[in-house]
């Protein structure tokens, strides 16, 4: 499964655990060595782990024993929202175990500071070209090693990304956005079932995946708007605007990546919350919840701040 070989950035060399719901999963897990708890049997959580809840339930479980366990240091990975399959889980641990946690929040604290400095950037990179312009009375949400010296329990992905979101359609978006990225994959979440939504979308956006995952893509957006999603040689807003739900094509996020470690080993056909931590930025639409949350991965993008 991994040769572990970064995962001592965040527990050092201490014994962590691996904790889930699904018996297989724990069971691939135990066959590579590592140590297991099957979330059901436990009230507290050991002193170092990694937790995959597969369902629902088992999330919420998750997070009421992290309440009643005052000594922890957990990441959790939800991948019920995402994809709860076995490979998936697989996959998403493998990379969880060769990231190097020290770096990402090194890197987090280094972009945290250039978005507080600046108000405008360009994004730069292999057929891309872009500018983003920050609302100054935002602020971006990042993980430093201060917020990880005691006892937490935070989202795999935080680590991983600073971001801002627009989640709150009254509010005012921390950001402005107008470029065309080129774009490697994409990732989708819907929390819970809508029946509103068309009944083949889940098949249309996973269409719409493998082809990004092939070949990649051209992400076009005009003032937080996007206007074109090209794919092998054909147009996807139509797939996008059936999927995103009330917020429509209007973005919901714009996010800096910062895990180095996972750019030789990434597979973007996996829908693994893993990916979005890839290195350059990512876009988001919907709020996953009235329609999908569809992240749009373009890596190696470079976010230079414009100087006046």
């Amino acid at each position: 499964m991994s040769s572990m070989t970064s995962i001592h950035t965040l527990f050092g060399e201490k014994e962590f655990w691996v904790i889930a719901d699904s018996q297989e999963f724990l069971d691939e897990c135990s066959h590579q060595g590592l140590n297991t708890a099957h979330i059901h049997e436990l009230s507290t959580l050991p002193r170092n782990s990694i937790i995959f809840s597969f369902s629902d339930n088992a999330a919420r479980l998750t997070l009421e024993i992290a309440k009643a366990t005052p000594v922890k240091k957990s990441v959790f990975c939800a991948a019920q929202v995402f994809d709860p399959s076995f490979s998936s889980a697989n996959y998403g641990l493998r990379l969880l175990l060769n990231s190097d946690f020290r770096r990402a929040l090194e890197r987090q604290r280094f972009f945290l500071n250039m978005l507080n400095s600046h108000d405008s950037f360009l994004l730069s990179g292999e057929d891309t070209f872009g500018k983003v312009t920050l609302n100054r009375q935002a602020e971006p949400y990042a993980l430093i090693e201060e917020d990880i010296s005691e006892n937490f329990i935070h989202s795999a992905a935080e680590f991983f990304e600073v971001h801002y979101a627009h989640m709150n359609i009254h509010e005012r978006c921390p950001f402005c956005l107008n470029g065309k990225l080129k774009i490697s994959g994409i990732l989708t979440v819907l929390r819970k079932a809508n029946p509103q939504l068309s009944k083949n979308i889940r098949a249309r956006l996973a269409l719409l995946s493998d082809s990004l995952a092939k070949a990649g893509g051209f992400l076009t957006v005009v003032e937080n708007k996007v206007t074109s999603l090209q794919a092998d040689n054909e147009e996807h807003i139509e797939t996008l605007k059936l999927a995103a739900g009330a917020r429509g094509l209007g973005l919901t996020e714009f996010a800096i990546g910062v895990n180095e470690e996972i750019a030789t080993c990434i597979d973007y056909k996996v829908n693994s919350q893993m990916n979005e931590g890839i290195n350059g930025v990512h876009l988001a639409i919907g709020d996953g919840s009235s329609g999908f949350h569809i992240d749009f991965l373009s890596p190696d993008v470079n976010v230079t701040p414009v100087v006046q």
